[in-house]
């Protein structure tokens, strides 16, 4: 698009065309994501009727604005922003239910809370790999060398 100039400026002012100028929202391009966000979470809301909730039998997108509700409601400033546009009330529950910071779970609490069965087998057990007698064994048999005088003994391993 060309750019606006002064010529163009006294041309639409002698046609008396007035110029509205463009209203800038006046936010930042972080406060412009948090809202989209904020907004994504409530079409969700407004098509499920509830709240998005965590989960490994939920849905992909679920669980997303599930952890970005939750990270929404612990920072202050998103909060402050939001409220005006909080017509579900979505910034007000669940706070306790939230899930705490990883810093503050032992390994056994952190792999409940990502739905990860806490008991599962020693990682340093290897079950596909094959042991070093196996393996000489295997060696043993690839380093034997052809008889060149088989034929004097095949009669004898026939007989057995």
């Amino acid at each position: 698009m060309a750019k606006f100039t002064d010529e163009d400026d006294a041309l639409l002012e002698e046609l008396g065309v007035e110029i509205e100028a463009k209203a800038t929202g006046g936010r930042t391009p972080r406060e412009e994501r948090i809202i989209a966000g904020f907004e994504e979470i409530q079409r969700f809301v407004d098509e499920h009727g509830r709240s998005p909730q965590h989960g490994e039998d939920r849905d992909i997108f679920e669980r997303l604005y599930a952890v970005r509700l939750d990270r929404l409601r612990g920072l202050t400033e998103c909060r402050t922003l939001l409220e005006p546009m909080d017509r579900q009330g979505l910034l007000e529950g669940g706070e306790a239910a939230s899930i705490p910071a990883a810093d503050d779970l032992d390994d056994h609490e952190l792999l409940e809370a990502l739905g990860i069965d806490g008991s599962m087998e020693d990682v340093t057990e290897l079950r596909h790999v094959r042991s070093t007698a196996e393996k000489r064994a295997a060696e043993e048999i690839a380093n034997r060398k052809k008889c060149e005088d088989f034929e004097e003994f095949k009669p004898m391993f026939l007989q057995v």
